[in-house]
């Protein structure tokens, strides 16, 4: 018995000390080294919904500001630049009442995106990014949080799949 529970001590150690090795999270190493300098075009919008453009940059801009460690500057100082559009926007009932009213409304955001590294003159992203939010009678405040949530997803994937 007693040699059972030392291996199986030992198995745990071991096991406790692969996971410990493999807990840690970081974007901002993982990017090239000459890339410390970021600008956000202007994003396109490829939709019907009005003003999508101009909420999309805000929301990407933000994004990198807060969760990537990469300076914003001018397109001509950057050195990597990103380019997008509002390449789909869907919004449809989510949640119905027993008389069929809509009460819940869900909206998703499509971005399509690509990143140019300006130092080497190539493309080292492109791609498109997806995501939702749930809304119940502010549209406005449900497009936001949609933006915003698919402009931190942007992030991530661009800083972590290059």
């Amino acid at each position: 018995m007693t040699k059972i529970l030392s291996f199986f001590c030992l198995l745990l150690t071991a096991y406790c000390l692969l996971l410990s090795n493999c807990c840690g999270y970081s974007t901002r190493s993982l990017l090239p080294g000459h890339m410390r300098k970021l600008n956000v075009k202007l994003f396109e919008n490829a939709t019907v919904k009005t003003g999508l453009d101009e909420l999309a940059t805000q929301a990407v801009t933000e994004a990198f500001r807060t969760g990537s460690g990469l300076k914003l500057t001018d397109e001509k100082q950057a050195d990597i630049v990103i380019e997008g559009r509002v390449a789909n926007y869907v919004k449809e009932p989510y949640v119905y009442t027993g008389a069929l009213s809509i009460t819940q409304y869900k909206v998703t955001v499509t971005f399509s995106a690509r990143c140019v590294d300006q130092v080497n003159n190539t493309v080292f992203w492109e791609g498109e990014v997806a995501d939702w939010t749930l809304f119940t009678s502010d549209e406005n405040q449900g497009i936001a949080e949609a933006m915003k949530k698919t402009a931190q997803k942007l992030v991530t994937t661009i800083l972590t799949n290059w």
